[in-house]
């Protein structure tokens, strides 16, 4: 199955790249340019485009979908080649550069998140996860890639039997691109999420930070070189968010935004006339709408970050025009009320209200909090705890210095202060205030300790390049003084390898930290070889080691006994038979896991107004079924062919109670099914008590 990992995770790659790197190529972006920022355009037309197709009865597949998102940029690069256009100005990156920052992004993609699975197809299991299982294999099953009117029953033949109406809008354009490499590669729906969560927040995420410090810091080639290690360094973003929840669109959001904020900065940029501009713009605002398809709060997570960048460009315009301090100010405050203005009239948008009023509760003071964010330790008492970042902090610490004594770079400053103070105001308080200034990230202090870290890794790459060239003037007056020259690519080297080690080291031992371990610890320790216990000296990534290994693994709702029952069940029942299962029990899961073509898909929804009777009556009286002619045409009118029966004594412990909307007796009528109920016969059984039962007819 791991080859199935690699061939979709390649899948995905060459979704992202190929499209967006022939527009780009076409709207005259360079080579290495194009490569950084085509998968935010590429995301871009795959949501866009199959929006267009399912609006347009247009079924979505490989003719229909990449054919069109290869030929037709393809065919408008030969046009503008053969026309001779002027490639964009853009600042130069050399050509190994994002072989560094890809090949940083293997290993660590590989040591902190592969590694950890155990199993290609591992799901983190979380509420939301059926969500996004369902939909990806649900889009790949129909060929609609839409964002309206999303629901597990996409295909015809479902939305037929669908027994209950949970469809409504929903962004997605990261389940649609893995709907379609689900559909070019036939992988299964958990590995090509697994797979895309190495590629966008491993792969894409540094080449977009890539992209953004060419253009914030076009003569300091240091500081790009220093991007490859710092992009991937904070624990808060990507790795803390992959392992807090299944928030898979989110986190694909966050990995482009980068890209965004590049071509912001190369559309107000001092270089370009009105033609590059209008590419740029054109450009910008189609990812606008991806990032949007994505997930609306990461185009908040632009505005944080980049008001401060429109602010100074503002103020440049008015000082190339001769104008003073008065007109400075009033052009400023202008468009910082627009920004607000703006900001307040979305935070009372009705379709929004589902997100701004969601409520996380305060987990710390403020004096905590502000220790919290000068260590990186930005959620501690929030979400599990995990060792500082001294190391990457000093850093951060140094780039803000650089920053602020630098002028064009003081805005670098402002967008991480905004960032911290936005979460230092969610960790801390519970009023309108908060909810109007943390609401569109839910008030979820994981997401908003992204932002904080995606604002911080200019900084720390220059403050790193700062370290570099401190050091290199201490060696370079040590080797004057006995006659020899400095060797900088090695002063380079030592300093990558330091920061490497020391920022993502495991956990260690001292000699001397003897503890006593009590009673509970040994008996929980039992089995388990001592090396591999907990050690007395913690590290950030160390900690963040173990709680991946305990995320990324099978439990309740599906356990690996059941996940292997329910591919024995793929393969005995026929192609397209209804299966008729008690989702409390964690058979909802195998849709999307599995293929199954399973009646009910989610745990939610009962007596909301939408329920067909056909459902009502199946979940509470199916076991009737040879006694009740009222059972008998329910069964008929959605064409059930099976039964499926998993553990049910355990659920109450899984996430399908988080809510507490556990009742067993809400499928009573399946649940209840043995061997000896009449009308069904058993077909398959593993493990005691898992079961497949064939309706009789």
């Amino acid at each position: 199955m791991w080859l199935e990992f690699l061939v979709v995770s390649l899948a995905l790659c060459a979704l992202l790249l190929v499209p967006g790197y022939l527009a780009l190529r076409a709207l005259g972006m360079g080579r290495v340019w194009s490569v950084c920022c085509s998968p935010l355009v590429s995301l871009s037309l795959v949501a866009l485009l199959g929006q267009a197709l399912d609006l347009a009865g247009v079924t979505s597949s490989a003719l229909t979908l990449l054919v069109p998102l290869v030929a037709v940029p393809g065919a408008a690069l030969a046009i503008t080649r053969a026309r001779g256009a002027r490639e964009l100005s853009l600042p130069r990156i050399e050509p190994w550069l994002p072989l560094v920052y890809v090949a940083l992004g293997v290993a660590l993609g590989y040591n902190l998140y592969v590694s950890r699975l155990g199993t290609p197809d591992t799901l983190f299991q979380a509420y939301d996860l059926t969500q996004h299982l369902d939909l990806i294999r649900s889009m790949a099953d129909s060929g609609r890639l839409t964002s309206l009117g999303t629901n597990a029953y996409l295909d015809p033949a479902d939305a037929a039997i669908a027994p209950v109406d949970l469809s409504g809008f929903y962004p997605s354009g990261w389940h649609a691109l893995c709907a379609v490499a689900m559909m070019l590669t036939g992988a299964h729906a958990t590995v090509t999420i697994n797979a895309s969560m190495l590629v966008l927040p491993c792969l894409v995420y540094p080449l977009g930070m890539l992209a953004l410090l060419a253009l914030l810091f076009p003569e300091r080639r240091a500081v790009r070189v220093c991007g490859a290690l710092t992009s991937l360094a904070f624990v808060a973003f990507p790795w803390s968010l992959i392992i807090f929840g299944p928030v898979y669109p989110n986190l694909a959001g966050f990995s482009l935004v980068p890209i965004a904020m590049a071509l912001f900065v190369h559309l107000l940029g001092e270089k370009g006339g009105v033609s590059e501009r209008v590419r740029t713009l054109a450009t910008l605002l189609v990812c606008s709408a991806g990032l949007a398809l994505c997930h609306p709060n990461v185009l908040f997570t632009c505005v944080v970050l980049l008001s401060p960048y429109a602010i100074h460009r503002i103020c440049d315009a008015c000082g190339a025009r001769s104008l003073g301090i008065v007109a400075k100010l009033g052009a400023s405050a202008g468009f910082a009320a627009l920004v607000v203005a703006v900001w307040v009239g979305c935070y009372h948008l009705p379709f929004m209200q589902g997100t701004v009023t969601h409520i996380w509760e305060p987990f710390a003071w403020a004096w905590q909090e502000i220790v919290n964010i000068l260590t990186l330790s930005y959620t501690f008492g929030f979400h599990a705890e995990m060792a500082i970042q001294p190391v990457l902090a000093l850093l951060v610490i140094f780039g803000l210095v650089c920053a602020a004594l630098t002028p064009g770079r003081r805005w670098l400053v402002a967008s991480y202060l905004i960032a911290c103070y936005i979460l230092l105001i969610a960790a801390t308080h519970e009023d309108e205030y908060k909810q109007l200034l943390a609401g569109f990230w839910y008030t979820d202090p994981m997401r908003l300790a992204a932002n904080c870290a995606i604002a911080a890794v200019p900084l720390a790459s220059l403050g790193m390049a700062w370290v570099y060239d401190v050091c290199l003037r201490v060696v370079g007056a040590y080797n004057a003084s006995r006659g020899r020259a400095v060797n900088a690519p090695l002063v380079a080297c030592a300093i990558a390898a330091l920061f490497l080690v020391v920022n993502f080291m495991p956990e260690f031992n001292v000699a001397g930290t003897h503890r006593d371990y009590t009673e509970e610890e040994l008996e929980e320790n039992e089995g388990i070889e001592r090396r591999d216990w907990r050690k007395t000296t913690h590290t950030t990534f160390g900690d963040y080691r173990i709680l991946a290994g305990q995320v990324f693994s099978y439990g309740a709702p599906l356990d690996q006994g059941e996940h292997a029952f329910a591919g024995q069940v793929a393969e005995l029942v026929e192609d397209g038979a209804l299966i008729v299962n008690d989702p409390m029990d964690g058979s909802f899961l195998t849709y999307g896991t599995n293929g199954l073509r399973v009646y009910y898909r989610n745990f939610v929804g009962l007596n909301n107004g939408t329920e067909t009777l056909e459902s009502k009556i199946i979940r509470l009286r199916l076991d009737e079924y040879a006694t009740d002619e009222r059972v008998r045409e329910a069964v008929d009118a959605v064409d059930a062919r099976y039964v499926l029966v998993l553990r049910v004594d355990e659920e109450e412990l899984g996430f399908v109670d988080l809510r507490g909307d556990y009742n067993p007796y809400d499928y009573d009528g399946i649940s209840s099914i043995t061997e000896d109920t009449e009308g069904f016969e058993l077909v398959a059984r593993m493990d005691g008590n898992l079961s497949l039962y064939r309706i009789l007819r």
